[in-house]
C-alpha cells in the first residue's frame, strides 16, 4: 500500500514548471496554468508504460494527469497538509536531499572535464594497455605440514587440479582449485607477491602463508591485454573520478565539522 501511494503520488504530482518561451498555456485550474512542457513530461511517462497508444490519446491522458495534480495538491493545501508536522519534516528531508545532489553535481561539474577524465584514462592504461589479468589456480589446506605434502606430490608428477580436488578446503577445489583471471590487488599482498614471483606453469616450492591458512599456487598466465577504447571506459572512469573527489572534499569538510555522536539506544532509554 505505501508503494501505491508513492506510485500514485508521483503519477499525480503537479510539476511546478515556469513559464519559458515556446512553453505555451494548455490548461488552467482555478487560476493556476498548465503549462505545455508539463504536459509533455507525462505523455513521455504514458507512452512508455502504453506503447502503440495514439498519440492523441496519449496527450489528452497527459493534460488530464496534470490537472488531477493539480486539483489534488489544491485540496491538500485546502485541507492544511502542507502545515503537518511528518509532511514538513518529509519536505525538509526532500529539500536537503534536492540541495545536496545540486551542490554536489555543481561540485563536480566545475572540477570534471573530459582533459581530466582522458588524464586518468592514460594512468590507467599506460602505453595503449589492459589492467594487468593473472590466472592462476592454488590448493588451500589448513597447516604448514599438508602444504608441504602437497608440493612432495607435485614435484613426483601429480596432477595439480586432482589434487586441488582432494586436499584443497577452499571453495574453488571444485574446479580444481581455478581462480580465474584477477588483477593486481584483488588477492592478499602475500598471495600476490608470491603468484608474481612465478613463471607461466611453475608452482610454489614453498607454502605461501596467508590469514586464510596455507597456498600452493600454480601460475599459469600473465597478460596484459590491449587498452579498452577510452569512449567504452569514459563512464566508469568518470565515475571514480568523481568519487575521489566526493570523498576528499568531504574529508574537508569533516575536518572544518564539529560532530558529535550519540547512542540512539542510550538516548532512547532516557526519554
Amino acid at each position: 500500500m505505501r508503494f501505491f501511494l508513492f506510485a500514485l503520488a508521483a503519477v499525480l504530482a503537479p510539476t511546478l514548471a515556469l513559464a519559458q518561451t515556446g512553453d505555451p498555456v494548455v490548461a488552467k485550474v482555478d487560476g493556476a496554468s498548465v503549462y505545455q512542457s508539463d504536459v509533455n513530461r507525462q505523455a513521455a511517462e504514458i507512452a512508455s508504460s502504453m506503447p502503440g497508444a495514439p498519440p492523441s490519446f496519449i496527450r489528452r491522458r497527459a493534460r488530464e494527469r496534470v490537472i488531477e495534480g493539480l486539483l489534488i495538491h489544491a485540496a491538500a493545501e485546502a485541507a492544511g497538509f502542507d502545515q503537518r508536522p511528518d509532511f514538513q519534516r518529509q519536505l525538509a528531508q526532500q529539500r536537503r536531499t534536492l540541495l545536496t545532489q545540486s551542490y554536489m553535481l555543481d561540485y563536480l561539474e566545475q572540477r570534471i572535464d573530459d582533459a581530466k577524465i582522458r588524464a586518468l584514462y592514460m594512468e590507467t592504461y599506460p602505453d595503449g594497455k589492459g589492467q594487468l589479468q593473472i590466472h592462476a589456480s592454488h590448493i588451500l589446506v589448513a597447516d604448514e605440514v599438508a602444504a608441504r605434502a602437497v608440493i612432495a606430490e607435485l614435484d613426483n608428477g601429480a596432477d595439480f587440479a586432482a589434487l586441488a580436488e582432494t586436499h584443497s578446503i577452499g571453495p574453488s577445489k571444485s574446479r580444481g582449485g581455478d581462480l580465474g583471471a584477477f588483477g593486481k590487488g584483488s588477492m592478499v599482498p602475500d598471495f600476490e607477491k608470491a603468484v608474481l614471483a612465478l613463471e607461466p606453469d611453475a608452482y610454489t616450492t614453498d607454502p605461501v602463508e596467508t590469514r586464510f591458512g596455507w597456498h600452493v599456487i600454480l601460475l599459469h598466465s600473465i597478460e596484459h591485454p590491449p587498452a579498452p577504447d577510452f569512449i567504452q571506459v569514459r563512464g566508469q572512469l568518470a565515475r571514480q573520478l568523481s568519487e575521489h573527489l566526493l570523498r576528499d572534499h568531504l574529508d574537508e569538510l569533516r575536518a572544518d565539522a564539529q560532530i558529535e555522536l550519540f547512542d540512539a539506544d542510550e538516548t532512547a532509554k532516557s526519554q
